[in-house]
């Protein structure tokens, strides 16, 4: 199987050069935090505020941010805000949006992405998150289950998430009730900070009642001290999208330091459900279900291999679904 450049983890300046590699990171439009921003002209890129506020908490209210075709739009979100009830529809050819999260006391709460990401390029990731030293963030009801616009041979380079290893994620970061499906280049792609200064640096990830499914590379892939995935569903479900030397299509991913996998369901067969082999990783699963390979040093106690892989409750099933709140 040809192995992907994905499978190692890139230093500081080698990310650098992946983000020289993508225009598309480097122009898009960047939307204010407190306020609409309206540009027009055919040669202007129309840009949609992403307003970060505390007022649209109630369920079933949420604003609905619109990517133009062939456009990419950035959100930001730092110290101390929360972004919240949103649906943003990138269901346009082409259109793509990433959040860009930092510093502490933040949280991303309610959010749909509505439409394949239609990004193109190595190394953009839909969310990038990180938590400075000694804070806390969330991530919560957010769907990413729409995954990502794949060339004729159902290839395609974006990856859904990944923490942040260059600003760096020093702090804590709680992912609850997500859903990411049908990404290339990792689902839930947390291990880059175990490196940041050398394994064993960076700040815990936590996944707690989550659903990834058919992301390749890994779907979730972790690497930092007291870093876990609990009550979560984890399962390659049939979808053909893959990265340009996949697939490879792991369940869960340790790198770096131990981690700890407790009352998961995971049915990946074709590929390693569970693999702690890289750089000192380990996993020990615990009263999980995983129907399929392990590789590398994982333990197990109390598993068995009958996964149940419904949708866990409160993970949202639609965009619509997760900007409303319900």
């Amino acid at each position: 199987m040809a192995r992907d450049e994905t499978t190692r983890e890139r230093t500081e300046s080698e990310r650098g050069n992946e983000t020289n590699r993508n225009p598309s990171e480097r122009s898009e439009n960047t939307v204010s935090r407190r306020s609409y921003l309206r540009l027009a002209g055919a040669a202007t890129a129309a840009a949609v505020g992403a307003n970060v506020t505390t007022g649209l908490s109630n369920a079933g209210q949420y604003e609905t941010i619109t990517v133009p075709a062939g456009e990419t739009k950035a959100i930001t979100v730092g110290d101390g805000e929360t972004f919240e009830n949103k649906l943003i529809d990138q269901s346009a050819e082409g259109a793509a949006a990433k959040i860009d999260a930092s510093g502490s006391d933040w949280t991303i709460r309610n959010v749909g992405f509505k439409g394949k990401c239609g990004a193109s390029s190595f190394g953009f990731f839909s969310l990038i998150p990180s938590v400075s030293s000694g804070g806390k963030a969330v991530v919560e009801n957010v769907y990413m289950g729409d995954g990502v616009e794949t060339n004729s041979a159902n290839e395609a380079e974006p990856g859904a998430v990944w923490v942040n290893a260059n600003t760096p994620h020093e702090g804590e970061l709680t992912f609850r009730h997500c859903n990411i499906q049908k990404y290339a280049n990792n689902g839930l792609y947390a291990s880059g900070p175990g490196a940041k200064h050398g394994a064993g640096a960076g700040g815990p990830v936590k996944v707690e009642s989550c659903y990834c499914a058919s992301n390749d590379i890994a779907n979730v892939r972790l690497g930092t001290p007291g870093s876990y995935v609990k009550d979560s569903v984890i399962e390659n479900n049939g979808a053909a999208i893959h990265h340009s030397n996949g697939p490879n299509k792991r369940g869960i991913w340790g790198w770096y330091v131990p981690i700890t996998v407790k009352n998961c369901d995971v049915n990946v067969t074709e590929y390693e459900a569970v693999n702690g082999g890289f750089h000192g990783g380990k996993v020990a699963v615990k009263n999980s279900e995983v129907k399929g390979p392990t590789s590398g040093s994982v333990s197990t106690t109390g598993v068995s291999s009958n996964p149940k892989t419904k949708i866990p409750k409160k993970v949202p099933q639609s965009a619509e679904q997760a900007a409303n709140g319900k």
